[in-house]
């Protein structure tokens, strides 16, 4: 199932890969940040693909020494961390000195890592590295060290994304920028038990639950919301027009009654012909508009009791039989209050349940 689980996220990191790559090339005009984007998936999927058992085990020099496949895969990851860290400080006008700093720090992760590795010099065992060599000596340095940057990277990503998301108005990027700050959290959650079970299995403690499966799915997850995140600026705008036009849809199934009692006393008030065919967001306006120019054209036949007794569906209801009837009421009002959109789908969502025996019969819609 893990196995399983390992594949798709590999599957999914390359599609995205790509997907990116086909953006950079796209849109050069925005080459860094979509290039540190690539960057960091290409790396992170690289890693992830070199820890495959079927793969790794094909490599002469990874399966001599199985072991070495868990510091190219983490070196990997550093990396894919580290263009991760420019990305998003890049996309908060952070300054270069401060690319300079991260890069710096990766670099002194990476030596530290690769030093502390070749002292350790530990076994074949690359399926369960932690478990196996945490007690070794240097290798729980080494898993520290590499944790440790993991840990300070994604706790920074949480902070710059948090501080990004307070200016940026609802919408897909707001959305992106909170997976990115919870898979980061969830990030620092694995790198933290990672190292917990490290250091507990260093002094002997070691915690009664297997650290693979819970680190797998952990990571697992976090690459997933990452994953989401990036490309959520990408497709959640076509997610946010269909449910506007969904919206819309609703909206006008509500409007369309009133509209047709309108335009079947007042067939004048159409700017254009019924049948027209045109997208759901014209023929909402149409609706509007039309309503309310017909709504103004019925002020001879207002009753203003009806409508201060039994509310502006009445009254418009009853307007329209007096006008059917070409009865004007003995003094209609100047004017009528104004009407908002929503206020105007709440009288025609009232108007359509009025009982149809209410309106003269060839209004009836």
């Amino acid at each position: 199932m893990l196995r399983a689980f390992h594949i798709l996220v590999v599957v999914l990191l390359w599609a995205c890969t790509a997907y990116r790559v086909m953006l950079l090339v796209r849109r050069p005009s925005r080459s860094f940040g979509n290039a540190a984007v690539c960057f960091a998936l290409f790396f992170l999927a690289l890693g992830f693909t070199v820890g495959l058992p079927p793969l790794y085990q094909r490599i002469p020099w990874l399966a001599e020494g199985a072991s070495l496949v868990r510091l190219v895969q983490h070196g990997l990851i550093v990396v894919s961390l580290f263009w991760l860290h420019v990305f998003v400080a890049h996309s908060g006008n952070r300054s270069m000195r401060g690319m300079a700093a991260r890069a710096v720090t990766a670099v002194v992760a990476l030596v530290s890592m690769i030093v502390l590795f070749l002292l350790a010099d530990p076994g074949d065992n690359a399926e369960d590295f932690v478990g196996a060599y945490a007690h070794a000596p240097f290798v729980t340095e080494y898993l520290l060290v590499y944790l440790g940057y993991m840990a300070y990277v994604l706790m920074d990503v949480v902070r710059l994304t948090r501080q990004f998301a307070g200016s940026v108005a609802e919408g897909p990027m707001k959305f992106a920028l909170r997976l990115w700050s919870a898979a980061s959290l969830i990030g620092f959650v694995y790198a933290s038990h990672k190292a917990a079970f490290a250091l507990a299995s260093r002094l002997d403690l070691p915690p009664s639950w297997s650290e693979g499966p819970v680190s797998t799915t952990l990571s697992g997850v976090v690459l997933v919301l990452f994953v989401v995140g990036l490309t959520a600026y990408l497709w959640g705008p076509q997610i946010v027009r269909a449910g506007q036009r969904w919206q819309q849809h609703r909206r006008y199934r509500v409007l369309r009654p009133l509209w047709r009692a309108c335009y079947d006393v007042m067939p004048d008030i159409a700017l254009m012909p019924p049948d027209m065919r045109v997208p759901i967001d014209l023929r909402v306006y149409r609706c509007v508009i039309e309503i309310l120019d017909g709504r103004l054209a019925l002020r001879a036949y207002w009753d203003t009791g009806i409508a201060a007794r039994d509310g502006e569906a009445a009254a418009l209801a009853a307007a329209l039989a007096a006008k059917a009837r070409e009865e004007p009421v003995a003094a209609g009002p100047a004017g009528l209050p104004p009407l908002d959109v929503d206020e105007l789908t709440e009288v025609a969502r009232a108007f359509r349940t009025l009982s149809a025996g209410a309106l003269p019969a060839h209004a009836r819609g």
